[in-house]
């Protein structure tokens, strides 16, 4: 009887390699060795590598678009109380890493977003759907008066995770967590009413 391979585990041992390894030090043989799949198997899945890295970021995209559903709206909390929690998990979770790993739509659209245009469009894509969480919960903040209303809350929303993935790529390229102490302070200083 033949074996049936699932792609969601594919896809979510796949996707840990490509976050560690990057997509171009990462071949079809290393996520064939990681899932204990034969080759055919996998372009049951997958057209290409190239497909493969699309739907991995989805994957992983939808897991981070639940994970951050999870902390931006619980009502325990304030907007801004949400917003300082999320960042402060997310960063504790690349501390306990040594800072090595960062996350996979950041790290493809950095190392492929210019020059693939399909990965670049997924990575854009999943980015796109964390700043629209994060920009309702700080319209909530503003109408909380809690952050400034002078700027609109998609364009907040935009600058906090820019920045944050700003200091995700240089405490990676440092592997040393300060670049998310200047975060945390100089993102929320400008962000609170006080």
């Amino acid at each position: 009887m033949r074996k049936k391979y699932d792609i969601d585990d594919i896809l979510e041992k796949g996707e840990e390699l490509l976050r560690q390894q990057g997509y171009n030090n990462t071949g079809i043989e290393d996520i064939l060795k990681a899932c204990g799949i034969p080759k055919g198997s996998f372009y049951n899945f997958f057209k290409s590598k190239e497909d493969f890295g699309v739907k991995a970021l989805d994957h992983y995209g939808d897991k981070q678009y639940e994970f951050v559903s999870s902390i931006l709206i619980n009502p325990n909390l304030s907007p801004l109380q949400r917003l300082k929690q999320f960042y402060n998990t997310v960063i504790g979770v690349n501390v306990s890493e040594d800072c090595k790993y960062g996350c996979l739509v950041g790290n493809l659209s950095q190392e492929m977003g210019g020059i693939n245009d399909n990965i670049g469009l997924a990575a854009d894509r999943n980015f796109k759907r964390i700043i629209k969480l994060i920009e309702a919960c700080v319209a909530e903040a503003q109408e909380a008066g809690e952050v400034r209303n002078d700027f609109p809350a998609g364009e907040l929303a935009d600058y906090l995770h820019t920045s944050f993935y700003g200091a995700l790529v240089r405490s990676k390229a440092g592997q040393n967590p300060q670049p998310f102490t200047h975060f945390s302070k100089m993102a929320f200083e400008f962000l609170e009413i006080k």
